[in-house]
């Protein structure tokens, strides 16, 4: 049993039962998504951004330096997801476009009226 029921990050569109939810929601590497909402964790809980708040989506390969300014990166894929009128965003970092992809395929499913960009290039060391 959980401690803590799940907070909405964004003020508009709660999610009826985010528990509820949340257990049938799948792993997309540290995250977890349904068809309503992607999940993610945050002190002291577990936070999440319902897909009817959302007003934009994108995926951006890029990189996250490994040994400070100069030297080795890690190539990762960034999903942005902008809520509550654009007003604000929310970034999920993940190892695979692949698993990004399937998020927002949950997104662009449950909001097919939403701008949605996708990265087409695959990722590569910087």
């Amino acid at each position: 049993m959980a401690i803590f029921t799940p907070k909405s990050l964004a003020k508009s569109h709660p999610l009826e039962n985010p528990a509820g939810d949340y257990k049938s929601a799948r792993k997309a590497e540290q995250y977890r998504f349904s068809e309503n909402a992607i999940y993610f964790p945050a002190f002291p809980g577990t936070q999440y951004l319902s897909f009817t708040s959302l007003t934009r989506a994108l995926t951006r390969n890029t990189s996250l330096p490994l040994t400070g300014c100069c030297g080795k990166a890690l190539p990762v894929t960034r999903l942005r997801l902008y809520y509550d009128g654009g007003e604000f965003y929310q970034d999920f970092t993940f190892e695979k476009l692949a698993n990004a992809n399937q998020v927002l395929d949950a997104v662009a499913a449950a909001r097919p009226e939403i701008p949605i960009q996708r990265e087409e290039r695959g990722q590569s060391a910087i």
